[in-house]
């Protein structure tokens, strides 16, 4: 973990940027094999109940490699990270406490927490931009899945 403040402004090494790239396609492809098989179940009538986190995590990994390729060909200097380890763990217990949420309010209740500890996570702090997305998004899943 880089403490020194004038070492967090020098740039990143190509390594780094293609052991993120790796390490984060890694857990798509993990999540589309493994997990998302583990976590729904196939049959019924129209789309399977898997296709759509499907879906999602396979177009997550897709933009992944596709920055990772555009950062790694660029060779555009990249900053370091300036809050490190931080940000991870940070996205980590707001995943933590939706999923929380999830297990015991369901879905409608997991995405108006999730919603929110993620932006607050991220850094956001004003209202509207916490609020009006929250709002948005638990009224969409509240009006397709009630």
């Amino acid at each position: 973990m880089v403490t020194d403040p004038q070492a967090r402004q020098l740039p990143r090494s190509r390594a780094s940027l293609f052991v993120e790239a790796v390490v984060l396609a890694g857990v798509c492809f993990l999540a589309f094999i493994w997990l998302i098989p583990a976590q729904t179940s196939e049959g019924g009538i129209g789309l399977s109940p898997a296709f759509l986190p499907k879906l999602c995590v396979a177009a997550i990994g897709v933009l992944i490699a596709v920055d990772g390729v555009l950062r790694f060909i660029q060779r555009a200097s990249q900053p370091r990270y300036v809050e490190g380890w931080g940000a991870l763990f940070r996205l980590g217990a707001a995943t933590c406490l939706g999923a929380t949420a999830l297990h015991f309010e369901g879905i409608v209740g997991g995405v108006a927490v999730c919603c929110i500890a993620t932006a607050l996570a991220i850094g956001e702090r004003r209202l509207t931009y916490l609020l009006f997305p929250a709002l948005f998004c638990t009224a969409l899943f509240w009006f397709t899945f009630r």
